[in-house]
């Protein structure tokens, strides 16, 4: 299948691929979750392929307390959209961490409020500081 982590995340990235293999390659980085991973599961999150986007969520959902420092900076940067701030809904939610349920509710209600992008960069300010 994978020979490295850097191996899945160069097909993860790569929107010409099948979508089961680009959905195999976020399984795969479950196993190492480095910062390039991490980095490359959220940045998943946006993909065009909804497959794609289910599969990095999944991913960083099972991964738990360590994916949620680059998730919440993920949401703090400008132009967040819509796809990502769902993504990130279905993360926190789907969360196998009770910790990060817990803290997460604010967050996850800011995500589809009025006004989510600036209410959920707010939350994932105040959120941020109980992760680094």
């Amino acid at each position: 299948m994978f020979e490295s982590s850097a191996q899945a995340i160069l097909v993860l990235q790569n929107q010409r691929l099948p979508e089961h293999q680009r959905t195999e390659a976020a399984h795969f980085l479950a196993s190492d979750p480095t910062p390039d991973a991490l980095s490359a599961l959220v940045a998943a999150l946006s993909d065009a392929d909804h497959g794609v986007r289910w599969a990095a969520g999944t991913v960083l959902a099972e991964i738990g307390d360590p994916a949620i420092p680059v998730l919440l900076n993920a949401l703090i940067q400008p132009g967040v959209d819509k796809t990502l701030r769902d993504g990130v809904r279905h993360v926190l939610t789907d969360n196998r961490s009770p910790k990060v349920r817990q803290l997460s509710v604010s967050l996850i209600k800011a995500l589809k409020g009025p006004e989510a992008d600036i209410a959920s960069m707010q939350e994932a300010l105040k959120l941020l500081p109980s992760f680094d």
